[in-house]
């Protein structure tokens, strides 16, 4: 893509960002302004159900900005749900996919589309440091590296662990759109696409207002969604732990014999029976726990349920 008449797309998720959106639209609509080789463009609010007036904040600046737009789905989704329901409505060559936060650095798209245009499909915007507190960075590099070992090194050599926003190019925004599974990631399911992928580095800034809203919970079934969704590792794990019982068991079943045979009387006490019904049973549950967590997300894909549903639009 070498063209210097882009049409560009900014998808914005955002939820209770009634204070931000508006700051951020305009430091965007800025930085494009200055972008000789972008020949028009689109800014895509995804309201995700929030409880603010964050939709009415876009509609009132579509009256001074008729290429910003908003939408707001049925019910709370995530901000996965939110970019997807934003990038199906996109019509850009170009899809940029940024937080309603201002942490995130408009001006790093200069370097994105030069990436872009130089060929590349993907292009991730990742940050210089994580500035966090430390059990939050540590969990973080905890859960990146799980799923590292689980899915990441199957399908890219690209480390997610700092990317923030991203750019990618109508190619790939319409393979998103033909994949319509509900419980997997965004991140992972455009790492398993495949195409050209490269990063830019960039600064984080502070929140204008507000905080985060990924709460704990909603970092651990992100977690759960992208391994479970592109590795089968768990399931088959299951097998290896079950033999691995088995055979501990059955070594277990030799000491009891020697024991009765060398000491002359069986071995003593119920705490050995406790213990190895505890570690058994606990052992089966889990099992059941990981092959119950598979056979609930293939029955809620069955469905065929849409992902989302518009509720209101700027339109």
């Amino acid at each position: 893509m070498k063209s210097d008449n882009l049409f560009l797309s900014v998808v914005i998720p955002a939820y209770n960002e009634s204070k931000n959106i508006v700051p951020v639209i305009r430091e965007m609509e800025n930085v494009i302004s200055q972008r000789s080789d972008i020949g028009d463009h689109e800014v895509i609010v995804v309201d995700d159900h929030s409880s603010d007036d964050t939709l009415q904040k876009v509609r009132a600046l579509r009256e001074e900005n008729r290429r910003v737009t908003g939408i707001r789905l049925s019910r709370r989704s995530g901000s996965h749900t939110a970019l997807r329901a934003g990038i199906s409505q996109a019509r850009g060559d170009v899809v940029l996919c940024i937080s309603a936060d201002g942490q995130e650095d408009p001006r790093a798209i200069g370097e994105m589309l030069e990436k872009i245009k130089s060929g590349c499909h993907l292009v991730w915007a990742v940050r210089k440091d994580r500035r966090e507190p430390f059990l939050t960075k540590w969990l973080a590099v905890f859960a990146y590296r799980l799923i590292r070992w689980f899915v990441n090194r199957e399908l890219s050599s690209v480390s997610l662990l700092n990317a923030d926003f991203f750019m990618f190019s109508r190619s790939v925004a319409e393979a998103i759109n033909r994949c319509p599974e509900r419980n997997t990631s965004l991140f992972g399911l455009m790492l398993w696409l495949g195409f050209r992928q490269e990063t830019v580095s960039y600064e984080r800034r502070q929140r204008l207002s507000g905080a985060s809203k990924w709460s704990f919970r909603s970092k651990m079934k992100l977690l759960a969604d992208w391994i479970i969704a592109f590795s089968g590792i768990p399931l088959k794990g299951i097998t290896w732990i079950g033999l691995s019982t088995a055979g501990l068991g059955f070594l277990y079943a030799l000491f009891v014999i020697f024991y009765s045979i060398f000491v002359g009387y069986p071995f003593p006490g119920w705490a050995a029976t406790v213990v190895l019904i505890l570690v058994l049973g606990g052992t089966q549950m889990v099992m059941l726990g990981v092959t119950g967590e598979y056979l609930w997300r293939n029955l809620d894909e069955t469905r065929r349920r849409p992902l989302f549903f518009i509720e209101d639009s700027t339109d």
